[in-house]
């Protein structure tokens, strides 16, 4: 039967051959063609093993990475301590091995311990999509350290925190904030009364006006909520009835609990160590990472394995901020999401502003007498001056047309001319430095001030990056020798890490040097040299030590 279709080894052939003996032709017939359903080899082993290795695959959740040899040692010594001189101990290598690889099916207890965490972090249940299909009614917010560098106002380098509020529904941002620092409770409570006003759009940003006009719906929008105006009306509004929190700190503060009691908010905190309850605000952070960070100057990966080598030009904290808002609102809102669908049209994907505009007729939320004076009131504020050029406060100067008749005005009755007098309350959202606000003294109306620069924080992309590796750096003047240096000092460490850059660059200087011998242009007469004077040694006695070929001090200065 050799080199047939029928050839067999000669451990199969006995094997067959004995089966023909104990059972004859239906016997054979059954070994060669097995017709019942496959069963695990784990199914044939003791149940008294099977729980020992479970238990022993239990316990490294928390455990390092270790072999799978050293997990199989563990479980011969659970066995002869729970069962000594039992033939349960006699296991052979192979077949334990083989139980152990089953059973650890799903459990990662030899991949990476980051994995193996994760997954143990999964119920053990059977899954729900946990999709709501009312806005507000189920939201998620946390907080992340964005995969970017920037520069802060004294030119430190450091990664910022994205705080976000998500409604599941939808899956619209309600409200965002980038920090400089970990968020506290407060900083929350700002966060969740800007979801509830409404947020603006950036003046001037025709892409989000447009892109929001054409797919929400404007007019009942504004027929619900009469408070928000047109620049409000270009992003959605939702107000949130129920938010998953973690078990942190910030957002276990008495400040941002008082605030969801007070507009009637119910707070569902996650049980530790638990991720999966609020799943797609973390996946959300997966989304602004390889969409939004991976674009910008200065991006770092998501992980220390992705992270580069070199440095790269990073940004400001405010153009990151304007960055972040441009994106929401012109991209993330209007690119389809693999979450949105409906049951109705299992088949199609709509984007957050196209599934907002759906769920917005069925069920808009309910209409709060919360206008944004009310959240003017709750911010910050500081006395500033409203001169002819505007409001100068932290480094930036913002104005607005409605200042015309409060610029040098006296509040107190004092001379004009005096600076005490002419100091108004500046209200200011620490999160968010386009704007600041200040309340006229005699309608009471608050007015919006922008930052005058805003249209130049918007080359965010070319000129600040070139504008910072010039501060760092220098132009290249003849009295900025540390900078070059320091110039110099980068280039020459990055072409050593580049082996064609560094045999290039020393054949350049091989060549450069061998130029001026290479050319006869002003070249001289060579002199002889002297070696007699050279090779005859000197006797100490006869030597002059007045003369300045030999001067002592500089010699032991030296």
């Amino acid at each position: 039967m050799a080199g047939t279709s029928l050839a067999r080894s000669r451990r199969t052939l006995y094997s067959l051959w004995g089966a023909y003996q104990a059972h004859g032709a239906a016997g054979l017939d059954a070994r060669m063609h097995r017709k019942s359903k496959k069963r695990l080899a784990i199914a044939k082993a003791d149940p008294r093993l099977v729980a020992v290795i479970d238990r022993a695959l239990d316990d490294r959740r928390d455990m390092p990475t270790t072999t799978r040899r050293h997990c199989a040692v563990l479980v011969r010594r659970m066995l002869e301590a729970m069962y000594p001189g039992d033939s349960i101990c006699a296991v052979k290598d192979n077949s334990l091995q083989g139980y152990i690889n089953e059973r650890d099916a799903g459990r990662y207890s030899f991949d990476k311990a980051t994995t193996r965490r994760t997954a143990s972090n999964s119920p053990n249940r059977q899954y729900f999509s946990g999709n709501a299909f009312g806005l507000g009614v189920v939201c998620e917010i946390d907080s992340t350290k964005l995969d970017v560098q920037v520069w802060d106002d004294k030119g430190n380098v450091f990664r910022p925190t994205a705080t976000v509020l998500f409604c599941v529904a939808s899956r619209v941002p309600l409200a965002w904030a980038i920090h400089a620092d970990s968020p506290s409770g407060f900083d929350h409570s700002l966060l969740l009364a800007r979801a509830i006003v409404g947020r603006r759009a950036i003046p001037g940003s025709a892409a989000a006006l447009l892109s929001g006009s054409t797919t929400l719906p404007v007019e009942l929008m504004k027929r619900v909520n009469p408070y928000l105006d047109d620049d409000s009306l270009a992003v959605p509004w939702i107000f949130p009835h129920a938010i998953t929190i973690d078990g942190g700190a910030d957002y276990r503060s008495a400040t941002f609990e008082a605030a969801c009691r007070a507009f009637g908010i119910t707070l569902v905190l996650a049980p530790p160590n638990s991720p999966t309850v609020k799943p797609h605000v973390e996946r959300n952070f997966g989304t602004t990472s390889s969409g939004f960070a991976s674009w910008l100057a200065g991006a770092t990966g998501n992980s220390v394995a992705n992270r580069g080598k070199r440095d790269a030009p990073t940004l400001t904290l405010d153009s990151v901020r304007l960055a972040f808002e441009t994106w929401i609102t012109t991209v993330y809102l209007n690119t389809q999401h693999g979450g949105l669908k409906s049951p109705l049209f299992p088949g199609r994907e709509w984007t957050p502003n196209q599934m907002y505009s759906a769920l917005f007729e069925v069920g808009p939320g309910v209409q709060l007498p919360f206008r944004a004076e009310d959240f003017f009131a709750l911010l910050p504020s500081k006395p500033r001056v409203i001169s002819n050029e505007g409001i100068e406060f932290n480094n930036r100067t913002y104005d607005s047309p409605l200042l015309a008749d409060l610029r040098g005005r006296s509040l107190t009755g004092a001379a004009a001319g005096s600076t005490r007098a002419r100091k108004f309350a500046i209200s200011y959202d620490p999160y968010n430095s386009n704007a600041v606000w200040v309340r006229h003294p005699e309608t009471d109306e608050w007015i919006e001030c922008w930052d005058t620069a805003l249209e130049d924080k918007a080359a965010w992309m070319a000129a600040e990056a070139a504008v910072k590796l010039l501060e760092r750096f220098g132009s290249g003047e003849p009295g900025e020798t540390p900078k070059r240096t320091e110039l110099l000092d980068v280039m020459e460490r990055r072409e050593r890490s580049d082996k064609r850059a560094r045999n290039r660059h020393l054949r350049d200087n091989a060549a450069a040097a061998t130029a001026p011998y290479m050319s006869d242009a002003g070249a001289t007469e060579p002199e002889p040299i002297d070696l007699d004077k050279w090779t005859d040694p000197a006797d100490v006695g006869d030597i002059d030590w007045d003369s300045p070929e030999y001067d002592i001090v500089t010699v032991k200065e030296f």
